[in-house]
Parts: C-alpha cells; structure tokens; sequence
C-alpha cells in the first residue's frame, strides 16, 4: 500500500517498551508515520478500550475509526497493511509460525523480566536464565537457518513482522544479559542487520531507555 493511502496511526500504550515496542519497530520497519500516545491516565481510559487493555492502535481514515486490540493481532494487521507479511502464502506461514515462536518466547521471559512485579520464583528464573533461554536461542537459530525459505530473513528475502518479534524478544533479553548471543553468530548478524534498517535505526536512535536495561 502507498504510504499516501495509509489511514491515521495512533498507538495508546503506557510509556515504556513493553508489548508495544515490536509495534513501534513494526512502524518503523515500514517506515509509516504513527502517534505515539501515552496512557497517563488509565483508570478513565480503561473503560473507553474495546477489552480493557492496552495496547490499542487506533486508525482513522477519513471518517472511520476503529480501535484494534491485542497486541498479536495489531501487528498482523500492520503487517498485512504495510506490506510486511511475506510476498507468498508460504512466506505469509513462516512468518506466522515464527512470529508465535517468538511469542512463546516472550510469554517465558517476561514473568522473569519483571520478576519483582510478578513475585515469580527464584526457581523460576534460574530455570529460565540456565534452561529455557539455550532452548529458545536454539530454536530462533532453527528458524533463522531453515530450508523451507531462501533469503537473510526469518520468512525469506524481506524482513517481516516474524523479524521484527524476534529482534524484539532478543532486544529484551540483550538488556539483561549481554553476552547471550555471544555463541550464536548467525543470531548476532541478524540483530546487528536489522537494527541498521534505515526506519529501525531512526527508531533505535530516539526511543526511550529499555526498562528491561540493567542499572
């Protein structure tokens, strides 16, 4: 779709990455205008979103509006809107099962993320930090390498929506530790690729501090 065409973006997220910074990368991978705006006060706002949460993309054109929920299904839709979605059925699939790949990985991590917030467990962490975490870098090595596809890309010749959740979930877990990519060189390249992208690096060099970052 011409970048003329696209509707008004407005993304209403509290201010700080969490489930909407793949959102923002997605935006700026694409390379598409948005307004980021900031929830400052919830308890109003809450009962004025479709299901109670946030983040909500709010799109206008012309005299429609509608306001889209779910963090996993704003980013399918942005994918399919900004042509970020893989050019065939099969990169559309790989994308697909990549992004939920990444997503599963996600719902691991952030228990341990924001491990003081949810209360989880020592045990817990450790499993994470010493199991799970060589588990998941597996498997996004996996993916990366996979036959099914030709291209430096998780879904092919093209970055897509699946890149964008990935380089997100890594990003996240970088800001803990480092040094996790330090034995996956394909991985590495991957991340150091994307975050060059012209309306990625823009993005990078003005967006707030990670709150997963270490003091």
């Amino acid at each position: 779709m011409n970048q003329r065409t696209l509707p008004k973006f407005e993304l209403i997220y509290f201010p700080i990455h969490g489930r909407a910074e793949m959102l923002r990368l997605t935006f700026a991978l694409g390379q598409a205008e948005f307004t980021d705006v900031p929830v400052t006060d919830w308890a109003t706002l809450k009962p004025q979103t479709p299901l109670g949460q946030v983040p909500v993309l709010k799109e206008t054109q012309g005299e429609d509006t509608w306001l889209i929920p779910q963090s996993g299904a704003i980013i399918r839709h942005l994918g399919r809107v900004l042509n970020l979605y893989g050019q065939t059925e099969r990169e559309h699939t790989i994308t697909d099962y990549v992004l939920e790949s990444a997503m599963d990985w996600r719902a691991k991590f952030i228990p341990v993320a924001f491990a003081k917030m949810f209360g989880t467990a020592q045990d817990v962490q450790d499993r994470y930090w010493n199991e799970q975490l060589a588990s998941n870098l597996k498997t996004m090595d996996k993916l990366l390498a996979s036959p099914t596809k030709s291209g430096p890309w998780f879904a092919g010749e093209s970055p897509t929506i699946a890149d964008v959740a990935v380089w997100d979930t890594l990003d996240g877990n970088l800001a803990k530790r480092a040094e996790l990519l330090d034995n996956h060189p394909a991985l590495r390249a991957f991340y150091d690729r994307f975050a060059s992208l012209p309306g990625v690096a823009a993005h990078l060099a003005t967006r707030r501090p990670s709150e997963h970052r270490q003091s």
